[in-house]
């Protein structure tokens, strides 16, 4: 799995707009924690060089919504593994400050028509994507590079004023252009 041998994995689900609640993709991360459980995946690192299995309090699924993390937690239910329902799943809010040898993130942008502030505020990203220890696992929708590409900006722009935040649009940019040495397609 691409996720164990660096870090990182893009599971990329064909292009489509979908409602935040799109069942495929939180269906999609869902299937892969009740994966990782039932293949008996090890993680390795410096606290136990011999690797222990991972259970479900190891692995966490990473959203934007609640109500997105409701649906995740019912599809868990529906992947075959009996442990999966142990999978903690919650908001990036609710994620902050906890730690979990895999997560599992639905992409805030994934399959949106639009960019809203929200979805690309740059804390949210950042989050997600460093709760994990050992690998960091991103399901999102084709098209997110071109919906950042074609996001008009429409905060205004002051000259010579440094930015006292992170910039979402460029931080989404970044994190994409990461993930793509990583891609996986579904």
């Amino acid at each position: 799995m691409q996720a164990f041998t660096t870090g990182w994995a893009l599971h990329e689900l064909p292009r489509r707009h979908v409602p935040r609640t799109d069942t495929e993709t939180l269906q999609t991360a869902a299937d892969l924690a009740g994966r990782l459980l039932e293949r008996g995946a090890v993680a390795t690192c410096e606290r136990d060089p011999g690797g222990p299995r991972l259970d479900a309090g190891d692995i966490a699924i990473g959203v934007a919504h609640r109500d997105q993390a409701d649906l995740v937690r019912a599809a868990l239910g529906r992947t075959g593994s009996p442990g999966a329902r142990g999978v903690a799943v919650d908001t990036a809010n609710r994620l902050q400050g906890r730690e979990f040898e895999v997560v599992i993130v639905v992409h805030p942008l994934s399959g949106r028509p639009d960019a809203t502030a929200f979805h690309l505020e740059a804390g949210r990203l950042c989050v997600l994507a460093s709760r994990h220890r050992q690998a960091c696992i991103v399901v999102a929708r084709e098209g997110i590079a071109h919906l950042l590409d074609s996001h008009p900006l429409t905060d205004p722009v002051h000259l010579s004023v440094r930015a006292k935040f992170p910039d979402g649009w460029e931080a989404n940019q970044i994190m994409l252009d990461k993930l793509s040495q990583h891609r996986v397609a579904a």
